[in-house]
């Protein structure tokens, strides 16, 4: 632009030059026309300058305009490096979140009540994660001093038992030669003690959690004198078991190892009271790669021969020692994620403790062996209660269910000689029933099923193939009452179940005579009772105590007359449904019956 303007400039003063030289010369006409050149040309001078100035204002604003949205452009990038930062961040972050693992998960941290009035779910889940974090800093910090103490309280009994092992060995020579030249003194008074010495030295070789087990239980065992303790196993094959998990890591070995248990396990043998031929054998197996134990119980009797309706009866029933605890899940999830790095299911596990009778991995069984990898909630349950204690107690359990077992089979093969008189013969029995036990036999399940007698109890699925089925026929004069008996493996949880039919003027059940329903409802209801060990007899007598008050409350309304009232009751009905007066009711020496 400055270029058209110099060069136009140039061209005006040449024009104003010959202007002048031809006023000089008098040429009027030429100057006229240079004239009007000039004064054209300045005007397009005028307007090349306007088009100049307002080219170079639209420049400047231009680069203006483009400064500003460089600067915004950059401002933009700077902010979204900084997120991308940010992100990759907080990425970063949570990866670290996901493998963090507390080494102390087995701690329990007392989770206190909901927070209220807090609307949003998000704000409520961070809140509570947040005072969680603060609860295990607190726990971990006091579990440290704990350590702390403990360690202390460690290198001072490291220290004492130097002492006496120091003191061990200078004595140890003279009870050597003491214990040879006693030899025959001991075989004379059959005081085995070196014997003792070696079971001892196998005792040694047990893993952590049974040889704490052994000791409490040999505790108990001296104590109470209610078990039997032995330690089953080779002490060789225990030596080339664990010299075979030094050689080789976890992740080395055998699936078939890893479910193998410790060859060394330990076996309590509870005995009945009236005869010690009459036992229960309970083995316990620790399984040290996945740091659980298992249990299995058989029951033992004194005859060689077993009916076959009492083999349900003489199931594992460890099952039972604990509400809700049948052994179907794993006690905690280590066990589950070490299967699972062996490619090995829940179902697998069960069935192989099942093909080698290793029984279940029960969750009191691993209290009981004080397991350090048990869940939390046991964990408070074992810093209120002494192991000693718990383990006491789980062996009275045994025992106190291998009686009730017992005393039930010995009541079946009573009834099945036709020998009621325990049940009568109790307290409080002043009135005998005028019916008679005539049969009381085992049925199998096809023919149980196959009543129609028994369809609420298996529409209910209140009994399964896994019972005993008994049959017991029960007369008087011409009336007959037949009944049909189911006792599941859970006895005494659940109680025998009793489908009740009376032949006598017709066919009389559950589902077409509201008295025999009535009768079957008291029979197998003991909710106003106690628990008791005679239990299937009380339901016996109940059964057969009712069956004369319905012949005496019946038998009046048809003729010939063949019962009558013998039993002491105010009325023979009660209310539209013609109730009968089955209930007994003992007052000191009276027995008395009502509704």
């Amino acid at each position: 632009m400055a270029n058209i303007l110099n060069e136009n400039f140039d061209l005006l003063k040449q024009l104003f030059t010959e202007c002048l030289e031809a006023k000089n010369s008098n040429k009027e006409t030429k100057a006229l026309d240079l004239e009007e050149k000039i004064k054209s040309g300045s005007l397009l001078f005028v307007l090349i300058k306007k088009v100049n100035r307002l080219v170079k204002y639209k420049v400047r604003s231009g680069r203006e305009e483009l400064q500003a949205q460089k600067t915004l452009v950059d401002c933009n990038r700077l902010h979204l490096q900084n997120l991308l930062y940010e992100v990759n961040y907080l990425k970063r972050e949570i990866k670290q979140c996901y493998k963090f693992k507390s080494q102390d998960e087995d701690i329990d941290i007392y989770e206190p009540p909901e927070t209220k009035n807090i609307s949003s779910e998000s704000h409520l889940s961070h809140k509570e994660r947040i005072s969680r974090l603060e609860r295990e800093l607190n726990l971990r910090k006091q579990l440290s001093n704990d350590c702390t103490m403990l360690l202390n309280e460690k290198a001072k009994v490291f220290h004492e038992i130097i002492l006496k092992m120091e003191n061990l060995s200078t004595f140890a020579p003279s009870l050597r030669t003491l214990l040879k030249a006693t030899r025959p003194l001991q075989d004379a008074l059959q005081l085995p003690i070196e014997q003792k010495w070696k079971l001892e030295n196998k005792v040694h070789m047990l893993p952590q959690n049974l040889y704490l087990t052994y000791v409490n239980l040999r505790a108990i065992e001296l104590l109470e004198g209610i078990v039997k303790l032995s330690v089953v196993g080779q002490e060789d094959e225990a030596k080339e078991y664990e010299a075979k998990i030094i050689q080789k890591k976890t992740e080395q070995l055998e699936q078939s190892f890893l479910l193998k248990p410790h060859p060394l396990s330990l076996q309590i043998k509870i005995a009945h009271d009236e005869s010690a031929d009459d036992f229960v054998v309970v083995d316990i197996y620790f399984l040290p790669l996945l740091m659980i134990a298992t249990a299995h119980c058989e029951i033992h009797l004194n005859e060689n021969s077993v009916n076959l309706s009492e083999t349900n009866l003489l199931q594992d029933f460890l099952k039972f020692v604990n509400d809700d605890d049948l052994g179907e899940s794993l006690p905690y999830s280590e066990t589950s994620l070490n299967l699972q790095k062996h490619n090995i299911n829940l179902e697998e596990f069960q069935k192989n403790l099942s093909k080698n009778n290793l029984g279940r991995p029960y969750q009191w069984l691993q209290k009981m062996i004080g397991n350090s990898s048990f869940n939390n909630t046991r964990c408070n349950d074992m810093q209120t209660q002494k192991l000693k204690d718990f383990t006491l107690e789980c062996v009275k359990r045994i025992r106190n269910y291998f009686h009730i077992r017992f005393n039930l089979i010995a009541q079946i093969r009573a009834f099945m000689n036709k020998n009621i008189d325990d049940c009568i013969n109790d307290k409080g029995n002043t009135v005998k029933p005028n019916c008679t036990l005539v049969q009381w036999s085992a049925v199998s399940w096809e023919e149980y099923e196959s009543s129609q007698t028994t369809m609420p109890f298996l529409s209910q699925k209140m009994v399964d193939s896994n019972c005993s089925f008994f049959r017991a026929v029960i007369v008087l004069s011409s009336a007959k009452m037949e009944c049909l008996i189911s006792i599941s493996n859970k006895y005494p949880l659940n109680v025998p179940l009793w489908a009740i039919t009376v032949h006598w003027n017709g066919h009389h059940n559950a589902l077409n005579n509201s008295s025999i329903k009535i009768m079957e409802n008291y029979t197998n209801s003991f909710k106003d009772s106690k628990p008791m060990t005679n239990f299937l007899g009380h339901q016996l007598l109940r059964t057969m105590y009712s069956f004369d008050i319905f012949l005496e409350t019946e038998g009046p309304l048809y003729q010939p007359l063949e019962y009558n009232k013998e039993k002491s009751f105010i009325k023979s009905f009660s209310k539209r449904i013609r109730m009968r007066p089955y209930k007994r009711i003992i007052r000191g020496s009276i027995n008395y019956f009502k509704q």
